[in-house]
């Protein structure tokens, strides 16, 4: 038997670190021992997953070998990406080398025009990857929108979206039709 708890070290840094604490018990014994991360079965790695934002789970993980590989691209199958305080450097570095392998498994995306990152809609709807190849894409939340332009051209692109969130969002009443 064995049990596991995991938690989030520091994570309004640039780095996220966690500790994952696992303990094996033998039968009629108190003694625990320690494990390498990589000798987990996958589905107490896909449990960790899903406590990492989408950033730092691909800049840990990827490429690291072909079974966390393998998780990453195939079995990890909802991704929720926040950009609400992301730098430039890691939105671009998320969207230029690992959103094209996982786009068809977001699920929930947050985007921010507020002081910390106040052209990140524009940039987001600039890239290459359409909204449309959002396969699973169901939930959406603008924040500090007040282009009602750039709000209505998100909204269009996004057809499949079931549960949308508006905050702080401050635009002129234009009638649309979508």
């Amino acid at each position: 038997m064995f049990s596991y708890s995991i938690k989030l070290l520091d994570h309004g840094t640039r780095k996220t670190r966690i500790q994952i604490n696992v303990c094996f018990r033998r039968h009629n014994t108190k003694t625990a021992s320690a494990m390498k991360l990589e000798c987990l079965p996958n589905e107490i790695l896909l449990e960790i997953f899903d406590y990492l934002h989408a950033l730092h789970l691909v800049n840990a993980f990827h490429q690291l070998n072909f079974r966390l590989n393998q998780l990453l691209t195939v079995s990890f199958n909802c991704y929720v990406l926040d950009f609400r305080s992301i730098s430039k450097h890691d939105f671009d570095l998320l969207c230029q080398q690992h959103l094209p392998t996982i786009v068809d498994r977001v699920i929930s995306l947050h985007l921010s025009a507020d002081d910390e990152t106040p052209t990140l809609p524009q940039m987001f709807l600039a890239m290459s990857l359409p909204l449309d190849q959002f396969l699973h894409l169901r939930a959406l939340s603008l924040y500090a929108m007040e282009s009602a332009d750039r709000l209505t051209e998100i909204l269009v692109r996004c057809r499949q979206v079931t549960h949308l969130r508006l905050t702080q969002c401050f635009c002129d009443y234009k009638e649309v039709q979508l």
